[in-house]
């Protein structure tokens, strides 16, 4: 077995494979060393932090200006619009101004007031955006899923046959691997194992997020990074939701909309060929 691990996304993420060298691969290095690079590519694109994204683009424009778009922003973009829609609000980007509102989220700026039920953007064509209205975008709850799945393609066009990446606690699983999930009660505990083929899982909890902020510019007591959309409230409390899916971008967007509903079988995961955990249950 081959594991590297390198800071991204916010988080550290490792790959591991583990299939034996090959006279074509002797150490699967260039493998791991591809996937590091579509996945910092991804970072470049999206951090909400650095100057030169698209994200940080967007949120310093001015309502009516339109953007170019990297590809793999473009496609986030779009699948989050999707998403919107289909979770009946759930799931929305622009809870980056909720987010800087409780603290975590940094900003140097006037934070614009959540708005439910608004759309922050349109799309001019596939890869040009016009900004609608005083938003702020933060893609942190899909983009880490979407960099698993675009790692996942690199190793497999390596003819990688068992691996996994971990961004953080979304996995995507090439072959069949065993993974465990956290007990919300005891973070440091695992819950339950189950075993995953060439599937993909993402997680969300509170149990970390939950933080106190206390300055002038932002609301304070406990902060939750998950956001219900409908109506800006933190969602929080002593479980996790975890769900399972071919992609791990819709993996990762739907724990938001588990944890805010609370239904395991809610007919959204269906669309998707989806399947939620909720523990404890």
């Amino acid at each position: 077995m081959i594991r590297r691990a390198q800071p991204w996304l916010g988080t550290l993420v490792e790959v591991a494979i583990w299939d034996a060298p090959t006279e074509v691969a002797p150490d699967w290095s260039a493998a791991i060393q591809a996937a590091f690079q579509v996945i910092a590519q991804i970072h470049t694109c999206m951090s909400y932090h650095s100057e030169g994204s698209d994200i940080y683009a967007f949120n310093r424009a001015k309502t009516g200006t339109c953007l170019q778009l990297h590809p793999h922003t473009a496609a986030v973009l779009q699948t989050a619009l999707q998403l919107q829609q289909q979770t009946g609000g759930i799931f929305d980007l622009r809870v980056a101004s909720r987010l800087a509102r409780l603290g975590l989220l940094p900003s140097q700026t006037r934070v614009p007031q959540y708005v439910p039920d608004q759309q922050a953007f349109r799309f001019v064509d596939d890869l040009c955006i016009e900004k609608l209205r005083d938003d702020w975008l933060d893609v942190g709850g899909i983009a880490k899923g979407y960099a698993v799945d675009q790692a996942t393609k690199v190793l497999k066009n390596f003819a990688v046959q068992r691996a996994c990446i971990n961004a953080g606690g979304d996995l995507g699983v090439i072959g069949e691997h065993t993974i465990s999930i956290r007990d919300p009660q005891f973070p440091t505990h695992m819950a339950m194992s189950l075993t995953l083929n060439q599937q993909c899982i993402a997680s969300s909890a509170s149990y970390f997020s939950e933080r106190n902020r206390n300055t002038d510019l932002v609301e304070t007591g406990a902060a939750s990074v998950l956001i219900d959309g409908r109506n800006g409230d933190q969602i929080s409390g002593g479980k996790s939701y975890s769900v399972i899916a071919d992609q791990c971008m819709i993996a990762d967007a739907l724990t938001k909309l588990i944890a805010a509903t609370g239904n395991p079988a809610d007919a959204c995961l269906d669309l998707w060929g989806a399947r939620a955990i909720i523990l404890p249950s």
